[in-house]
């Protein structure tokens, strides 16, 4: 059978452009227009040397951690927190690809986790429903192992948890707003300061895993060696 498809000329594209233009205009969702994004830099992670130097009294500022209270000393669940957060921080880094804004504004981010990351049980009240997809690697969620091409979708103030299989692991997060107006951005689910504390452990003796990581799976967008 013969290709009879040409490649399109200056020309062609040209008036693409103006017909895309013209469409666009006419066009316009609740969410916004006809827009084009590109591909920014991924982002680094920071190093545990990094890290070990940060001033964490306000880490937990980021959380609802009002779940906590209850049962334990504020000091001492803020403390926890911020032990978390170092701990964690060499393993995990987030770079935003697209976001509208707005209360139904779509957003995309990239993230990527070192082998064996282990996420914390949180939930995100302020930005609605998620939808995962995993891209390389693997998602240990429970008995559930997930690869590339699988994912998963989380309705709103559903808490969660997962952790990074033995390479780690990149996932593309899709969110089409609806969230709790004013409610938390990120509210921690953890249920107790123990399991905080045994959390930030795990991640500490993941270090020199992390910054040794070898070149990403098949596939993969983020090369921490890179």
């Amino acid at each position: 059978m013969t290709d009879t498809t040409t490649a399109p000329t200056d020309a062609d594209a040209v008036a693409e452009d103006a017909a895309t233009e013209a469409d666009a205009g006419r066009h316009q969702s609740p969410r916004g227009k006809f827009e084009i994004f590109r591909a920014p830099d991924l982002r680094k992670p920071p190093t545990a040397q990094v890290m070990a130097n940060v001033d964490m009294s306000g880490a937990a500022d980021g959380f609802d951690y009002s779940g906590l209270l209850e049962d334990n000393d504020e000091d001492e669940v803020r403390d926890a927190i911020g032990d978390m957060v170092r701990a964690i921080a060499p393993g995990t880094v987030t770079t935003p690809l697209f976001g509208q804004g707005g209360k139904d504004g779509m957003s995309l981010v990239h993230v990527w986790f070192g082998p064996d990351f282990p996420l914390f049980r949180h939930s995100h009240p302020r930005y609605g429903d998620c939808l995962y997809y995993v891209v390389a690697g693997e998602v240990v969620l429970g008995s559930q192992r997930l690869g590339p091409g699988d994912g998963f979708f989380v309705p709103n103030e559903m808490p969660y948890k997962y952790k990074a299989g033995p390479e780690g692991v990149e996932v593309l997060e899709f969110r089409a707003g609806g969230g709790v107006k004013g409610g938390p951005g990120m509210k921690l689910d953890e249920r107790t300061v123990d399991g905080i504390r045994k959390l930030a452990e795990l991640a500490t003796a993941q270090h020199e895993v992390w910054a040794d990581a070898e070149a990403a799976p098949s596939g993969a967008l983020f090369d921490p060696q890179a």
